[in-house]
């Protein structure tokens, strides 16, 4: 019931440090550092050297002891809160650079990873927070969602997607729920007694949003990693890699058809038949282990506690054993407010004698107890009481949904937090009966991305900026999402000032409460009275007062400033290879720009050096080359490029000019420099979504002399060889790929791998392309594997 740690990682955090620390010396540039660290899941914040680190929990699985690891990591290295996401993750924050590779080292000590938390990688897999407990679902999920993410962030190409790809497990048929809007989505089901899975695949809450397309409905659970293999490849082979805006699985739907798009992965899917192994369940370790709890005398306040078990406490399928809700306001979690940090701590330890099964992480950031004995109910009852403040307050208060908004995140637009705060207050000093209403989401993102998931709320906003004659926070609305059997997306409604949202939730709960006896829920109402109710406040609201006649509309809540969307920075979530190959491509653009006016000779001779240099380092990434010093650069462009013949021989006078003689003087030989490197950007405009060049178009007379050419059947079947040893994953699957593409059908590649992770992924990586794997044998202490391309 956890994943298993990628063997890699070891090494990857010590990667990590080296980068890190060049970075800091000013050797490494900042958006070539970012390409490495995003992946590793290690975002800067706001703040400029602020970062967080995002811990991988799937299914929001944590024990109590990892729990209290987490706690005593982040405060022993200066962290001062800590924030469980709706991807069920935890995020450790406001660390300082130094601080983050003994983070990671320390936080793989106790079984925990931050790879693949950001970037264009797999990310953390969603479960059912009651999987395994819940008397509607068909079977516990949980189980399939660690084995799957096991597999997934030990194989080099889950590192090198076009974009993020997100997946989710529904435990309960009647409730699809998260997994219609995840790029893979698995829905329990059993057929004819036998487990298995109905699959949708492209969903997604961002740019042009929309629910999955089911893609089957039913697959036996045995062929999950051959569906999951089936449409990593499917996405990484058609999924767009440089226009980050259209680069979900969701586009690939969208340019092919939904038809049409099924046809393809369904033909990867037989492929993937063929390479991928049988899912084989484990044997897990019993959730419930025999515990020998002795009821203490103990004094509760018995009012309390029943108003507590009434909203927090729900009953398990597991007769004897309860799961229960502890509300974690907006998800974050102080380290400086030692009362109740000492107290989550208090807790933490008291349910750890009940085994490791009973933390979860929610989608809507608070923590799921589960297998907790009745009897120790009480005890767990005051324990709660003495660190939160509002723990039997209703459960709609406790559970409203944000991001982290512009306190901390770089895109941020609005202070979401602080929105639902307002919200909450609001709700406290009304009158309403919130107990009928514990059932209903209110999700809030501070932009137009969905980290707060607004477009799978009943009711939802997203962060923007609107405008009269002057700049003020708003919000677009969103209502009535579907998460059942048909899965629907909430629906644009229109846009308000952040200062009448608080009023709007009111009016609209309110007004639902009066009319709650003519609807058999919260979203039939919506759909009818609810929208005509916010169609007509928000059009009442939709003009503001003046700044001269009220001021407040300009702040947004709790700023002490007005609102502004200066401080907004760029996304970090995407970086990836376009990133690095963008630094080259736009350092030459700066410094042929530069040289347009600049006259120094010393000065212009520098600056075509950067050209030049730029130009070789531009496109290595994309043949695996991983250059270790500036010599490496010009001798891996020649060996990559010139002499594999995408870049004329005509250049390599003036690369080896350039490796031997950083002083010369290029001025004379600009043109040429220049020539250089629009070939290089002409290579780079022609890489596909594959990262592979478009094939040159030859002439008539080309064609004629290769068709005329006598072949030469030794040659035709000589076996290939690239040695790999020394090359660490991704790399060495990247590489592999490159000197496959560049070959002909039926011929063999021979590569050596050292022993341990590169030979436990690359075979398996290579066959999930299509190739066949002839032999695998050891070499001392390295390996051969023989390839044969499709």
């Amino acid at each position: 019931m956890r994943y298993t740690l990628p063997e890699t990682l070891g090494e990857d955090i010590v990667q990590f440090g080296v980068l890190a620390k060049e970075y800091r010396q000013k050797k490494t540039e900042a958006d070539r550092f970012k390409a490495f660290r995003v992946p590793m899941g290690v975002y800067e914040q706001r703040q400029d050297e602020a970062y967080m680190s995002r811990v991988r929990t799937t299914g929001g699985v944590i024990t109590p002891q990892q729990f209290l690891d987490v706690i005593e990591i982040a405060k022993g290295h200066k962290s001062d809160l800590l924030h469980i996401t709706t991807r069920q993750e935890i995020q450790i924050q406001n660390l300082e650079l130094e601080n983050v590779q003994s983070v990671m080292q320390r936080l793989r000590e106790t079984g925990l990873a931050t790879k693949g938390g950001g970037g264009n990688t797999i990310r953390n897999i969603l479960v059912s927070e009651y999987s395994g407990i819940s008397d509607s679902e068909q079977f516990d999920t949980t189980p399939y969602a660690m084995a799957l993410t096991t597999k997934l962030i030990a194989e080099p190409d889950s590192y090198l997607m076009p974009r993020k790809m997100k997946m989710a497990f529904s435990s309960d048929d009647k409730h699809i729920d998260y997994a219609a809007i995840n790029d893979a989505g698995f829905v329990a089901k059993v057929k004819n007694g036998e487990r298995g899975f109905s699959v949708y695949a492209g969903g997604g809450n961002g740019a042009k949003p929309t629910v999955g397309w089911k893609l089957f409905d039913f697959i036996p659970a045995t062929e999950l990693y051959i569906v999951t293999g089936a449409l990593k490849k499917f996405f990484s082979e058609h999924g767009n890699r440089k226009n980050r805006s259209i680069a979900r699985l969701r586009f690939v739907f969208y340019r092919f058809g939904e038809e049409e798009t099924i046809r393809r992965i369904k033909e990867y899917y037989e492929e993937a038949k063929k390479t991928e192994p049988v899912f084989v369940l484990e044997q897990t370790e019993n959730e419930r282990p025999s515990v020998c709890y002795t009821t203490t005398a103990l004094t509760v306040d018995e009012e309390k506690y029943d108003l507590w078990k009434k909203r927090y406490v729900n009953a398990q399928r597991q007769e004897g054993y309860s799961t229960i809700l502890v509300p974690v306001l907006l998800g974050n979690i102080s380290l400086t407010d030692e009362k109740k940090l000492n107290g989550l701590k208090e807790l933490l330890t008291f349910i750890n004698r009940f085994g490791n099964h009973t933390i979860r992480f929610t989608t809507d950031q608070n923590i799921r107890l589960r297998n907790i004995p009745n009897e120790a109910l009480p005890e767990l009852f005051n324990i709660i009481s003495r660190f939160i403040v509002d723990f039997t307050a209703p459960t709609l208060i406790n559970s409203l949904t944000s991001c982290t908004g512009a306190d901390t995140c770089r895109l941020g637009i609005g202070l979401s937090k602080n929105l639902s705060d307002a919200i909450r207050r609001k709700l406290l000093q009304g009158n309403l009966d919130l107990d009928k209403l514990q059932s209903i989401r209110i999700q809030i993102s501070g932009c137009p991305n969905s980290c707060g998931q607004q477009l799978w709320g009943d009711i939802g906003f997203s962060g923007k900026a609107l405008r009269n004659d002057k700049v003020y926070p708003g919000y677009q609305v969103y209502l009535a999402a579907h998460r059942d059997i048909e899965p629907r997306l909430a629906e644009t409604t229109g846009n308000l000032s952040s200062r009448d949202i608080p009023d709007f939730v009111y009016g609209l709960l309110e007004d639902y409460l009066k009319a709650e006896a003519q609807y058999d829920s919260f979203t039939s109402y919506l759909e009818s009275d609810g929208k005509e109710f916010a169609l007509q406040f928000i059009e009442k609201y939709k003009t503001i007062p003046s700044f001269a006649d009220d001021k407040n509309y300009y702040f947004d809540w709790g700023a002490e400033t007005v609102f502004s969307v200066t401080g907004r920075g760029k996304a970090e979530c995407s970086a990836g290879l376009f990133d690095l190959l963008d630094i080259d491509n736009n350092i030459i653009k700066d410094r042929r720009e530069t040289l347009k006016t600049e006259t120094d000779t010393e000065r212009r001779n520098s600056l075509l050096y950067d050209v030049i240099f730029s130009s070789a380092r531009m496109l290595l990434v994309t043949r695996g080359a991983d250059p270790k010093t500036t010599a490496d650069v010009f001798n891996l462009f020649i060996k990559e490029f010139i002499e594999f013949g995408f870049v004329e021989d005509k250049f390599r006078d003036i690369i080896i000019l350039a490796r031997d003689d950083k002083e010369y003087s290029f001025d004379t030989r600009q043109s040429e420099i220049y020539a250089l490197a629009d070939k290089v950007i002409e290579l780079y405009q022609s890489l596909d979504d594959s990262l592979q060049f478009k094939p040159v178009a030859l002439s008539g007379k080309e064609i004629k002399e290769i068709k005329e050419t006598p072949v030469d059947t030794k040659t035709e079947t000589e076996r290939k060889f690239k040695d790999l040893r020394g090359v660490a994953c991704p790399m060495n699957f990247v590489q592999t790929k490159i000197q496959l593409a560049a070959m002909r059908s039926g011929e063999e590649l021979e590569i050596w791998l050292d022993d341990g992770q590169p030979i436990n992924n690359v075979p398996g990586s290579v066959r999930n392309e299509g190739h066949e794997v002839l032999e695998q044998s050891p070499l001392g202490d390295y390996w051969m594997v023989i390839v044969k391309k499709k």
